[in-house]
This record gives C-alpha cells, structure tokens and sequence, in this order.
C-alpha cells in the first residue's frame, strides 16, 4: 500500500512540473508567440480556454491556491529527501 502511494504522488509530481513547464516555455519571450511572424494560435488554443473558463465558473482557482499553499511542505520535505 506504501509504495502506491509513493508512485501515485511521483507521478503526480512529474506531470505538474513537466505541465508546468511546458506552459512556462510557451510563455517565454524567446520560444513563444511574441516572435515576429509566430502565429499566436496554438493547437490547443480551444481546449485551454475551455478549461480556462470551467475552472472559472467552478471557483477552483481558490481552492487550488488554498490546497497549494497547505501542500507546500511537501515539495520542502521532498526535497529534503532528494538532498
């Protein structure tokens, strides 16, 4: 039982920090649309703006920033672990 659950918070580990960055390099000056002559559409341009506005509507925006900054301790003991 122990080890699913480490391998269920590893994986969820690996997918945040791999979405997050991907977004942070869609939104770096260098590699994202700000270039002359890049389109500013994406192809998952849509899908983003869905999501974008279910998270709105629901007000999970708060409740994740709320569970994020209850859950911050993990990342320290993680790390800690790591070191």
């Amino acid at each position: 039982m122990t080890i699913e659950i480490i391998a269920f918070l590893g994986s969820v580990f690996i997918a945040t920090t791999l979405s997050a960055k991907v977004y942070e390099r869609r939104n770096d000056v260098l590699y994202g649309p700000y270039i002359q002559g890049r389109d500013e559409q994406h192809s998952f341009k849509s899908l983003m703006d869905q999501l974008e506005e279910a998270i709105e509507s629901s007000g999970l925006r708060q409740s994740l920033g709320r569970v994020g900054w209850k859950v911050r301790n993990v990342s320290y003991f993680a790390s800690a672990i790591i070191c």
